[in-house]
């Protein structure tokens, strides 16, 4: 038998009782569940076993086996203050989507769930911080081999004072002012605002900007931007409830 601490990526009906959950774990990586009697009221996993939930789970590991059975299963945070925002959820739903659909498969991936495990115990604090997801973000970039420079000009090797002059999302790099010249910046002020805000560990003043400028950067990188279905979401919360510090 394994224990291990899990957060739970996505949950969809089996049967009219049962559930199949996919978790990330911290001892296993991703790991597919299947969860008889799950919608019962009496269920023991009650709760443990919601989308964005950290819980312990107790499971028998079978490589032949792609959905595993779960044989205990208890909360550790559920995350309510997360769960009452919906941008906040939104956000949580792009993550754990991203990290369901590209994170390396059959491997232990302790640096994800470090990352993951941070960002919503953030999330899911009362007065939270504008940058958490675009900070998630730039782990994420790191952990895969795609880390961004945010400090040095990729023209001239230089330290960028300030802000950059300028972002290019296809390959990451940042431009310094001297650099881009009389050139227009393909970047909006916001974005390149985000990052210097990012670099200097303070509040993104509209973190959209960013973030999406680092959603692209990924799509360039892995493919992923019309697959990722939470997106959706996302971008219509964000019409409703406009962020900006």
């Amino acid at each position: 038998m394994i224990k291990s601490r899990a957060i739970v990526l996505h949950r969809y009906a089996y049967s009219d009782s049962s559930w199949i959950v996919k978790a990330l774990t911290e001892e296993c990586g991703i790991v597919s569940f299947i969860v008889k009697g799950g919608k019962r009221k009496e269920s023991p996993f009650k709760g443990a076993l919601d989308p964005l939930a950290l819980s312990e789970v107790v499971f028998r590991e079978n490589p032949n086996a792609e959905l595993l059975f779960v044989k205990e299963a208890s909360v550790i945070e559920w995350h309510p203050h997360l769960r009452e925002n919906l941008l906040k959820t939104a956000k949580a739903q792009v993550m754990t989507e991203i990290v369901l659909r590209y994170a390396p498969a059959g491997v232990p991936l302790e640096g994800e769930f470090s990352l993951l495990e941070n960002a919503l115990a953030a999330l899911d604090a009362v007065n939270s911080r504008s940058g958490i997801f675009a900070r998630w973000l730039l782990g994420i970039c790191d952990l895969w081999g795609y880390t961004l420079d945010m400090h040095t000009c990729s023209r001239c090797g230089q330290a960028i004072e300030g802000a950059p002059a300028d972002f290019h999302p296809e390959t990451g790099a940042f431009v310094c002012k001297n650099c881009l010249g009389v050139e227009t910046p393909r970047a909006r002020k916001e974005t390149l605002d985000g990052f210097y805000a990012l670099r200097s560990d303070n509040e993104p003043a509209t973190p959209e900007y960013v973030e999406n400028a680092l959603l692209a950067y990924l799509r360039n990188h892995i493919g992923f931007m019309r697959e990722i279905n939470s997106l959706k979401f996302l971008n219509e919360t964000r019409k409703l409830f406009p962020e900006v510090q």
